[in-house]
């Protein structure tokens, strides 16, 4: 029986505990013995002449492979350093937990008008710059999003954020609405359409209105550009979420997301994408 590592960092394991037991239990069926670790548990370095070293809660040992739930590309680049392979790996991670990464990364994909803000040197934008999206670049959730209409809001934004990286985005036209397009192993599994019931956030967790939606050509196409740039860059998605924005009706990439959630998937279809998730991942170890 393979031996796998689900891990999660301490938080985000507390919010999703009912996900991790299923991950547990659905491995075993598959004869993965899958074991929620907690970041904190891992020391990482270096032992003395130079090679790498891990342990967890004090023992020398590895697995034979990680789900990674956790966002810290240093982590996930030390087990495939170590030979271990990693679900998604490190450099999906390093891109598609920052924003700003992510959108130079895709640069030549459609998206909206986008400005990549230091936390050293936050400008105010000029008044006719108004309304926009300020969120932060590391951000997940819809946590400290918000629509800015003024210097006033946008310093109160912003405040939020501080000392964190800032990304300021153009509203799009059809704000409120977004497609999440779920990727497995480099192929479209299925979509959702969220869609605020109030202001701009979308986000599920957060009380947006989710329905099954079938993609159209266009969004189609715009998914599969982002799937074949991972894969070209040896980078590929293997459990992620495309989010789509729309301006004017057409869509246009938001982010792409590594940690993706499935509750929503689970509300609105009979899709098991944990368990195909845990197939593939057998087929692979």
């Amino acid at each position: 029986m393979k031996t796998g590592w689900l891990l999660y960092e301490e938080s985000d394991l507390a919010q999703n505990r009912e996900f991790a037991e299923y991950i547990e239990r659905e491995g075993k069926q598959r004869a993965l013995d899958i074991q929620t670790v907690r970041v904190s548990e891992l020391a990482l370095g270096v032992r003395a002449g130079g090679e790498l070293s891990l342990r967890r809660s004090g023992r020398e040992i590895l697995p034979d492979f990680v789900i990674s739930r956790q966002r810290d590309e240093l982590t996930s680049a030390q087990f495939e350093a170590m030979g271990v392979p990693v679900f998604n790996g490190a450099r999906v991670c390093g891109i598609c937990n920052d924003k700003r990464r992510t959108q130079q990364f895709l640069a030549g994909i459609p998206m909206l008008e986008t400005r990549f803000i230091s936390h050293r040197y936050a400008v105010a934008p000029d008044e006719g710059d108004f309304p926009l999206v300020v969120k932060p670049a590391r951000g997940h959730g819809g946590e400290n999003v918000r629509q800015v209409n003024n210097e006033y809001e946008w310093r109160e934004a912003v405040d939020q954020i501080l000392p964190g990286d800032i990304v300021q985005q153009k509203i799009a036209g059809d704000a409120g609405k977004d497609l999440r397009v779920y990727v497995l192993f480099g192929e479209i599994a299925a979509g959702v359409l969220r869609t605020a019931r109030q202001g701009i956030i979308s986000n599920f967790k957060r009380g947006g209105d989710v329905e099954l939606h079938t993609l159209t050509p266009q969004e189609q196409t715009l998914a599969q550009s982002v799937i074949n740039r991972f894969a070209q860059a040896g980078a590929p998605l293997c459990l992620a979420g495309v989010d789509m924005l729309y301006d004017q009706g057409e869509p246009v990439l938001s982010e792409v997301e590594d940690v993706v959630g499935s509750r929503m998937l689970y509300q609105v279809s009979k899709l098991d994408i944990a368990g195909l998730y845990l197939d593939a991942i057998r087929s692979r170890v």
